[in-house]
């Protein structure tokens, strides 16, 4: 992969421009008719699959496409990677692209509360703040005065559900993936979970006929190869010349364009509430991200002292549960 001066402006448009492109998934997606979930996930991974080889091949990195070691944990990548995009995808179609992005952008929230549990670490008094704007943020998206405003009574609170696993899935991937890093390049996980992916998906293959299939061609394409592909090559190509708190604050930007094109393109609603709860979440993100503050020292220790002692006194409590958590992967 190439490498860039750090020092250059390169790394951060590599993931403006990746971002931006994930963003547009919202728009490709409405594009596309007469196709289930299942199908447009599983063409999407076959034209990225596609552009991933071909990207291999043309880096003679073939190594990428070998597995030597943890290969029920590249499985587990897989299965997690399609769990989280399925969901996303319904959490679109059920309560709105605004809705679904920001419940995919919790994920935070989930390795926050987690790691007391999963890597026997105190939470901080920075990430307990965070943690608590965050879930602020999540209970003003959900605000059930939402519902039937959108006229998405029956539907919004199944969108939710599935936005929630998705920010789950998604918390869970990003902890198997920080395991595996150790022996495998960002371009072998993409291409083999990809390659799970499609695999899990391949029964959706031939429920769309090739008619179907060939009217929503162009959309499909542009989904597998250029969001599949192409930006995540992009993002990999800038966050590995980039400091990864960096390149983590500047992805926030990714939410942020999902919003705009499903406003601007799809007149999709957006209410004061959800504005208040993105803004929140953000921040909360924004803060994990950004790891230790100055602001959140120790005129902050006395306050904060009760709540962080009983929170990780409560997880000490599981531990059964630690020896069998995600410190084992």
């Amino acid at each position: 992969m190439l490498r860039i001066d750090r020092t250059s402006n390169k790394p951060s448009i590599y993931i403006i421009t990746s971002c931006i492109m994930y963003g547009s998934v919202c728009v490709l997606l409405e594009g596309i008719n007469g196709m289930e979930i299942g199908s447009i996930l599983f063409y999407r991974f076959f034209f990225g699959l596609i552009g991933i080889i071909a990207f291999i091949i043309a880096t003679k990195k073939y190594k990428d496409f070998y597995l030597s070691k943890k290969k029920p944990y590249m499985l587990l990548r897989g299965i997690l990677n399609i769990t989280c995009v399925f969901s996303y995808f319904l959490s679109m179609k059920y309560a709105g692209v605004s809705i679904a992005v920001m419940l995919l952008y919790t994920a935070p929230v989930y390795v926050t509360l987690a790691s007391p549990l999963l890597f026997r670490e105190r939470i901080s008094n920075q990430s307990m703040i965070a943690l608590a704007i965050s879930v602020a943020g999540i209970l003003m998206l959900i605000d059930p005065g939402n519902f039937s405003s959108a006229g998405m009574g029956g539907d919004f609170p199944l969108g939710i559900f599935f936005g929630l696993i998705s920010g789950l899935s998604s918390a869970a991937g990003s902890l198997t993936i920080d395991h595996l890093k150790e022996d495998y390049s960002g371009v072998t996980m993409v291409f083999w979970s990809t390659l799970i992916g499609m695999l899990i998906l391949s029964p959706y293959a031939t429920s769309v006929s090739g008619q179907v299939v060939l009217d929503n061609l162009g959309n499909l394409i542009q989904m597998g190869l250029g969001i599949s592909a192409v930006a995540t090559l992009i993002y990999l190509n800038g966050a590995v010349n980039m400091k990864a708190r960096k390149a983590s604050v500047i992805a926030l930007l990714e939410p942020v364009s999902s919003i705009f094109f499903g406003y601007m393109l799809l007149n999709d609603p957006i209410f004061e509430s959800t504005i208040i709860g993105c803004g929140l979440i953000l921040t909360g993100a924004f803060m994990t991200s950004m790891g230790s503050m100055p602001i959140f020292g120790s005129r902050m220790q006395a306050w904060l002292k009760p709540g962080r002692e009983l929170y990780n006194a409560y997880w000490r409590g599981f531990s059964k549960l630690q020896a069998v958590s995600f410190r084992r992967f």
